[in-house]
């Protein structure tokens, strides 16, 4: 607790639609963050997420994400469900 935190995760399988993406970081108020990458900017890419920031609480921090990517013409896009867990210590 108190050191800060930085980790990249990608989203593999085809292009992520922004439209369908979500997450949720428990406990609220953790201290971490997660944004795509090039967030602000004309390239920001949902398959290129950035986890930061400095843990305010002690034990487990659970980021959960879910989506999907985009289809073609040959092959239909595919959802996504993932689960990391961080453990912070004192």
């Amino acid at each position: 607790m108190g050191n800060t935190y930085f980790a990249k995760i990608q989203v593999f399988g085809g292009h992520a639609n922004r439209h369908y993406f979500y997450y949720d970081i428990q406990p609220e108020k953790s201290g971490l963050e997660l944004s795509p990458r090039g967030l602000g900017t004309k390239r920001v890419s949902y398959n290129n997420l950035e986890v930061k920031g400095t843990p305010k609480v002690a034990g487990t921090i659970t980021i959960e994400l879910s989506g999907s990517t985009y289809g073609t013409n040959t092959c239909p896009g595919k959802r996504y469900n993932k689960v990391y867990t961080i453990k912070v210590e004192e």
